[in-house]
């Protein structure tokens, strides 16, 4: 596998070291026993915005050769990590596979590390967003939501899908049409987009389901990423609920309070989500609605029509 013509920047060791002193990060390589300077880790794209109100918005896209671990020493107040193509994990409060489609939000109070694993091999294309300070943002009103999210709740990890537009919005970033300052200012809104559903995600679960201890996420993760990864199967409230060592109304109330949305709303659009990637390989309207549950086209294109604004014969 290569990666397109126009991402031809090699990235070696020596480089990731040099930016890791830059901002307290570590680079190593698990997989290896002598660790060169000259070691090619990646050939692809890598670019960092540094916006207006404090905000840093890293871009990569790449092939890595080696699989690498990356440790924050210093962790900024809030980051986000979104996969759109290939996989990695991260450990901070928990162990957290970060998959395609993932968005990791990571709120530190307490300078606890936070520890990184990509994996070598697929294409790797990913967003990450940072925010040292509270008081970088130029709203204070932004800043004291911040604040009380974390006097709440601590250090935290959550995570949460994004609105197809905001999931578009970065796809056009990544293309290679903008540049210069309209670049700039789409990276901004970008970013400024991420912020807003995170600090909305952060609300709902202080008003919807009261405060979730690092053991209800836990579980809760258990729910979500038995429906990501498998979401062409039935599902049940009561299966789930067991899954999650909860009543069925705690698993209704808890699961939109740490991801935005209810469980069957979460399934849905994962199978829709899915059902869009088979589309674009080929796939027939009925072999995508049948590998995804449905069970009728109608009900899958009308499902479809509503999450996407297109009919599903369009994405072939």
């Amino acid at each position: 596998m290569h990666p397109p013509s126009h991402l031809d920047q090699r990235y070696f060791l020596r480089d990731f070291r040099q930016l890791g002193e830059r901002h307290a990060v570590h680079y190593s390589l698990p997989g290896l026993s002598v660790e060169h300077d000259d070691i090619c880790l990646m050939q692809g794209l890598i670019t960092e915005h540094r916006l207006p109100g404090g905000l840093v918005l890293v871009n990569s896209d790449v092939l890595p050769f080696h699989s690498y671990r990356v440790d924050s020493l210093r962790m900024p107040c809030l980051s986000l990590a979104l996969v759109l193509e290939g996989r990695a994990a991260l450990s901070f409060t928990r162990e957290q596979a970060l998959l395609p489609g993932h968005c990791i939000a990571t709120l530190c109070a307490d300078d606890r590390p936070l520890s990184a694993l990509h994996f070598a091999g697929p294409r790797l294309r990913g967003l990450n967003l940072a925010l040292n300070s509270p008081e970088d943002l130029p709203d204070a009103q932004l800043a004291q939501r911040l604040h009380d999210a974390l006097r709440r709740g601590g250090s935290q990890m959550t995570c949460h899908s994004l609105p197809l537009h905001v999931r578009q919005a970065i796809d056009d970033l990544g293309n290679g049409r903008w540049h210069g300052s309209l670049q700039q200012l789409l990276c901004q809104g970008v970013a400024l987009q991420l912020l807003a559903h995170t600090l909305a995600g952060l609300s709902a679960g202080e008003t919807q389901g009261g405060a979730l201890t690092p053991r209800d996420r836990q579980l809760l993760e258990r729910v979500r990423e038995r429906l990501y990864q498998a979401p062409g199967e039935e599902h049940s409230l009561t299966e789930l609920a067991q899954l999650a060592c909860m009543s069925s109304s705690s698993l209704r109330s808890k699961f939109r309070a740490a991801y935005g949305q209810t469980v069957f709303g979460y399934l849905r659009g994962r199978r829709l989500d899915v059902a869009y990637a088979q589309l674009q390989q080929g796939w027939s309207v009925q072999q995508a609605a049948h590998f995804v549950g449905y069970r009728h086209a109608s009900n899958f294109t009308t499902a479809f029509r509503q999450r996407f604004g297109i009919a599903p014969g369009s994405c072939g």
